[in-house]
């Protein structure tokens, strides 16, 4: 599996607005208890499908994944450009794409090397969603074996309606289907507890801003 790059070129092409706000922590919870990873789970909230702006509320901020992590501004995008990049992440047609959005963290003082991409990828039905998911995972474990390194599936639980991981001995790939959006986060990380929780907050932010609540940066 590849290390975790920066997503300096792909914010380039595809931002729409940056913004430097102070963080605030939106209230914890979730919706819905645990289920099996992987598995569609019931009782989902009813999705909404988000547009970029809503995809900017919903990337993660630094102090709800760990106390140690700075980054740089949230980017989210819309239209051709982001169509391609989508198509040429998952490695199928992005069918219903409505926007994407990206934010990275980093160690503070990069001390450590600790890094973490949260991708997210907003559609029109869940059922585009479900099958970009499936093909971006896919397209995660077959890049990985292409590399050298081949990935092997991690088990996570997880509050988002479908969940699949793998990981190697360096990084790990997180894909979540969270109503209509997907999310992918990219770490170069394994602990499990860190995985499950980076992708819990980024599940509920995603609920949050689909509730029609704006978490604060």
């Amino acid at each position: 599996m590849k290390a975790v790059v920066r997503g300096a070129a792909v914010a380039a092409v595809l931002v729409l607005a940056l913004t430097g706000c102070e963080e605030s922590i939106p209230a914890a919870g979730s919706e819905k208890a645990p289920g099996v990873p992987g598995e569609v789970q019931p009782n989902a909230p009813k999705a909404v499908p988000l547009d970029s702006t809503g995809l900017m509320n919903a990337l993660p901020v630094e102090s709800e994944v760990s106390d140690v992590f700075t980054g740089g501004d949230p980017f989210a995008g819309q239209g051709p450009e982001a169509v391609d990049h989508c198509a040429k992440e998952a490695g199928m047609a992005c069918t219903g794409l409505i926007a994407i959005g990206g934010k990275d963290m980093e160690a503070r003082g990069g001390s450590d090397g600790t890094r973490v991409e949260f991708r997210l990828y907003s559609f029109g039905t869940e059922e585009q969603a479900g099958a970009v998911m499936k093909g971006l995972a896919a397209a995660k474990l077959k890049s990985s074996a292409e590399y050298g390194e081949p990935a092997k599936p991690v088990t996570l639980v997880t509050v988002a309606d479908e969940t699949v991981a793998s990981a190697d001995d360096s990084s790990a790939d997180v894909v979540l289907r969270i109503g209509t959006v997907v999310a992918h986060i990219d770490a170069n990380d394994t602990e499990t507890a860190g995985l499950e929780h980076a992708s819990n907050v980024q599940v509920e932010r995603v609920r949050m801003v689909a509730a029609g609540r704006t978490p604060g940066y």
